[in-house]
């Protein structure tokens, strides 16, 4: 077929609308690909990255959403490459090549749009690191709640031994504390309990 062996499409500047084709996809010879300045939305096709060939990729100035697919990364020959005017959103992928895409102007007019070239992802935290500083925390939180358990038993047990001074109210003054020894390990079971909790959402 001939459209199989085409090396470019050029549809820039009609009223084409709805989603990108998903058959474009499997037109693995493809090198120039030209779909800017349509009514194009949802998302781009996630296996783009099939086109290993192409070389020049324009979807500027229409109103794809979503996130650049994962797949723009295996783009090894991409060389020219223009994403602006859109609604994107998300981190902006790396790979080899797309990292000699120094121009930001290639992602302009996509305010949800973040990462190499454009500024940084506020949020770019890797998960392992979300991990281990909810571990220190809850960690610190524990040692916290012991802290404050020992300084109210200490405190107790030290000036009741002068409070009290006969048998009777010495008795009842240790039957006070072993009360309030229970009463601050609950407390504690429960503080550590409820940042277990918060930890596994």
């Amino acid at each position: 077929m001939v459209i199989a062996g085409m090396a470019g499409i050029d549809l820039s500047g009609n009223f084409l609308s709805q989603e990108i084709p998903h058959g474009l996809t499997t037109l693995l010879g493809i090198r120039y690909l030209n779909l800017s300045g349509n009514h194009l939305s949802g998302r781009i096709p996630k296996d783009i990255g099939n086109l290993v060939l192409l070389e020049s990729l324009d979807l500027s100035r229409n109103q794809l959403s979503g996130e650049i697919p994962p797949s723009f990364a295996d783009l090894k020959t991409i060389s020219v490459l223009n994403l602006s005017s859109n609604s994107l959103s998300g981190r902006i992928p790396t790979g080899n090549q797309l990292q000699t895409l120094v121009d930001p102007s290639i992602y302009s007019n996509n305010p949800g749009l973040c990462g190499f070239p454009l500024e940084d992802c506020v949020n770019s935290s890797t998960p392992t690191q979300i991990e281990e500083r909810q571990a220190e925390d809850r960690e610190t939180l524990w040692l916290c709640c012991f802290v404050a358990a020992g300084f109210s038993f200490g405190f107790w047990l030290y000036w009741g031994m002068f409070m009290f001074r006969s048998e009777t109210w010495r008795f009842a003054f240790y039957q006070y504390v072993d009360n309030m020894q229970a009463m601050v390990t609950k407390k504690i079971y429960s503080c550590m309990s409820h940042f277990q909790v918060n930890g596994a959402e």
